[in-house]
């Protein structure tokens, strides 16, 4: 019996033990167009992250960590549809840096949610964020809306813009995620 408590404890403690691998994270999102929501994934290079100090576990490390992006920085990995969106839609912010910071993260057995504060446009909104752990990477994911940041006009322009492209629909809706590589 006490073979089998101390084998538990030590399980415990190699799962808890679990850290990120922050030199690899990365960042995405899907906007979403036309009647079917077809997706459209998109990226921000060179991507500044700070993350906690304290990296004894995933929830330590996440917690206040922080992404600085540059709109300019845009990449929907298609030269015509980056154009596009920085023309009819970042080229018109107030502010062309974004900010998120994770703040209440929550650690479960591989699975847990963060709070990100997401800073567009000069507005800050709250997104919540679940993730989950498998195949040895985190990924967190969720939802926020464009008009949320007071980006009426903007939406508009773009919507406008894209309009055949979209086939007369641009969701305001976007996902957002954030991955790392988890270290046993």
């Amino acid at each position: 019996m006490k073979k089998l408590a101390l084998g538990v404890f030590l399980a415990y403690g190699l799962v808890q033990a679990a850290s990120l691998d922050t030199s690899k994270a990365s960042m995405e999102f899907i906007a979403f167009k036309t009647a079917h929501k077809a997706g459209v994934k998109g990226t921000f290079d060179h991507v500044l992250y700070r993350f906690g100090k304290d990296t004894s576990t995933i929830a330590h490390t996440l917690d206040k960590a922080s992404a600085t992006i540059s709109v300019d920085q845009l990449n929907l990995h298609d030269a015509t549809k980056t154009k596009n969106v920085k023309e009819a839609f970042f080229d018109l912010f107030k502010n062309k840096n974004l900010k998120v910071i994770f703040r209440n993260v929550v650690e479960g057995d591989k699975q847990g949610t963060i709070l990100a504060s997401v800073i567009m446009n000069g507005k800050s909104v709250k997104v919540p964020m679940s993730y989950k752990i498998e195949n040895n990477e985190l990924v967190a994911t969720g939802v926020l809306d464009i008009l949320e940041f007071g980006l009426q006009h903007e939406f508009a322009k773009l919507a406008e813009k894209c309009s055949v492209q979209h086939e007369k629909l641009t969701w305001s809706q976007v996902e957002i995620s954030f991955k790392a590589p988890v270290k046993e």
